[in-house]
């Protein structure tokens, strides 16, 4: 099992390959590494060099691309609802282009509202328990 918690605005993004049982989790920050002005971005904190990152180390491990299948996770709404702070809704904009460029097969979304979430992968079956304050927890 892999696991990231406290899913603000951030994304987390699991990849799974049901043959080879090869899973992979990205937890990104920020949707576009562009808007930043770091001489050399970390790549898992943006969307836009994180999803390329988590194709490539899914095939390094043997996954194969066309049988990936992604659940997406988070983007919410944590701060004000000004456009400065609306990293959770870019982050949904930005995951949704990517999904369309990379041809990605996408068999779940919960994503945007107002609360956080933590999420586990089973690598076993590929199945995402999804955890949310104050609510019964939930396979994916």
């Amino acid at each position: 099992m892999i696991s990231t918690l406290g899913l603000g605005s951030c994304l987390g993004i699991t990849a799974y390959d049901a043959i080879t049982r090869t899973g992979g989790l990205l937890h990104a920050m920020l949707p576009d590494s562009n808007k930043h002005h770091s001489p050399n971005p970390h790549p898992p904190m943006y969307l836009d060099l994180g999803v390329p990152a988590l194709l490539a180390a899914m095939r390094a491990a043997g996954a194969e691309p066309r049988r990936l299948e992604f659940k997406i996770f988070g983007g919410a709404q944590i701060l004000d609802s000004s456009e400065y702070f609306s990293i959770g809704r870019q982050n949904i904009e930005m995951m949704k282009q990517l999904v369309l460029r990379h041809n990605l097969r996408v068999s779940g979304w919960d994503v945007a509202g107002q609360v956080n979430r933590s999420i586990e992968l089973y690598l076993d079956t590929g199945r995402v328990l999804l955890r949310l304050p104050a609510r019964q927890h939930e396979w994916v």
